[in-house]
């Protein structure tokens, strides 16, 4: 967190009250290859409520992010053996300022 704030051009310790008396959690999952995606539903569209997600990248693909201009869902062209980092609505720029 010290290192986003740094990037953002903000003091390092910005961020340390938004997780004073916070639970910190780690989730991790694996989604195989479905045999039949077009039966899955996955996981419906969302925002990301922590502060960060990491995502590894495969050949697989499925991640869609909401373009800003339109509000349209776009599909996000998958990149194997990269990762994304998705800055969640604890870090929303708006709130920094």
């Amino acid at each position: 967190m010290e290192f986003i704030a740094l990037s953002l051009g903000l003091p390092v310790n910005r961020f340390n009250s938004f997780f004073k008396d916070h639970t910190t959690f780690m989730r991790l999952n694996h989604y195989p290859p479905c045999p039949s995606p077009h039966l899955a539903l996955g996981v419906g569209r969302h925002k990301d409520s922590g502060a960060l997600t990491v995502l590894a990248q495969d050949e697989v693909g499925g991640l869609e992010v909401k373009r800003k201009s339109d509000g349209e869902w776009i599909l996000v062209k998958p990149t194997a053996d990269a990762y994304i980092i998705n800055v969640g609505d604890v870090i929303q720029v708006p709130t920094l300022f």
